[in-house]
């Protein structure tokens, strides 16, 4: 069956492919490193030559959404795509399992950032000996401040959730008996 984890991973494939030339160029021009981190490239096509029930699963998953688009032939469904030709960022729940996706759309006029819901925790949650936290506005400032390799021992990072501070975040800051000090980067 068909779960954001098991999709996460052609994803992950994706952008080690030779074709995926534009995304690590992208992923270069922001600093990132695809090899650092868990990032993946949906190219928009993983539902193509799937069954049905496949096809539907992914509807169930909010990944793709039925459309009105024109298809060369009237057997076919067309669908939009959740971060079509983007980044892909898995977020976790409290068990590290995906269950949202943050996708940076780069190669649009002007780079898009969206959500496919509002669970989860990128990078993951923190461990409950944590004694400074950091939140970054972003999946990207998080990233960004992982790959920096400056956190030290019992220091994690957090995204917000497009700059806000969602219920999720604040049981886990309740949750860290150990924390002393948060640090709130503003962009």
């Amino acid at each position: 069956m068909e779960s954001l984890e098991s999709l996460f991973r052609s994803f992950e494939t994706g952008i080690r492919s030779a074709k995926a030339v534009k995304p690590k160029a992208y992923l270069k021009s922001i600093g990132l490193e695809y090899s650092d981190l868990r990032i993946g490239f949906n190219s928009g096509q993983f539902h193509h030559r799937k069954t049905l029930k496949s096809k539907e699963r992914f509807e169930e998953l909010g990944v793709i959404t039925k459309s009105d688009a024109g298809v060369r032939d009237n057997s076919l469904t067309a669908y939009t795509v959740f971060g079509r030709y983007g980044l892909i960022f898995p977020l976790l729940d409290r068990d590290s399992a995906i269950v949202n996706y943050f996708a940076l759309r780069f190669d649009l006029d002007s780079p898009r950032e969206e959500y496919l819901n509002r669970k989860g925790i990128y990078p993951a949650y923190p461990h409950p000996l944590t004694r400074k936290l950091y939140l970054a506005p972003t999946v990207i400032d998080c990233a960004s401040l992982m790959q920096s390799r400056i956190l030290d021992q019992r220091e994690a990072v957090i995204a917000l959730h497009d700059g806000e501070l969602l219920d999720e975040h604040i049981e886990i800051i309740k949750s860290l008996n150990g924390l002393e000090s948060i640090v709130i980067f503003k962009r």
